[in-house]
């Protein structure tokens, strides 16, 4: 079974709008809550990545609406991979309140140097984000 990590959100003031309703764009920061969570749950903490070398600056993004979310509302970010090639991987994301669907999203990211020079993901790390797609278990560093 592939791996599906969730990330507990609670809405703070200061990310709604005069409406009372969770400003918009906040919800690419919780999707990239949920990517990082990812990374650590698979045993690569994206700072780690960094130190080595390795950046993922996104490419895509989409997102869909379904329903508002609120200020103090507990959300759940479920977070997988869509689609992985050797050097870009698609995340997609699920924000939940109880069994809601809230929002529905995706980010592409480009696996890039620090001089942004497209590069292929390192051989550990593509055999780990290839285990959590198909179930085959943890594999970390």
């Amino acid at each position: 079974m592939a791996l599906c990590t969730e990330s507990e959100i609670v809405v703070r003031y200061a990310e709604t709008d005069r409406m009372g309703v969770v400003y918009y764009a906040n919800y690419l920061i919780w999707m990239e809550v949920g990517r990082t969570d990812y990374l650590a749950e698979i045993g690569f903490p994206y700072s780690s990545l960094e130190r080595d070398g390795v950046l993922f600056p996104a490419c895509n993004a989409s997102i869909r609406f379904f329903r508002p979310s609120y200020y103090e509302d507990r959300l759940a970010v479920l977070t997988s991979i869509e689609s992985l090639q050797s050097r870009k991987v698609m995340f997609g994301y699920r924000v939940m309140r109880g069994n809601e669907l809230v929002v529905s999203g995706k980010t592409e990211h480009i696996c890039v140097d620090f001089q942004m020079r497209v590069k292929k993901i390192p051989a550990k790390l593509f055999k780990a984000l290839k285990a959590s797609i198909d179930g085959t278990g943890k594999v970390g560093r």
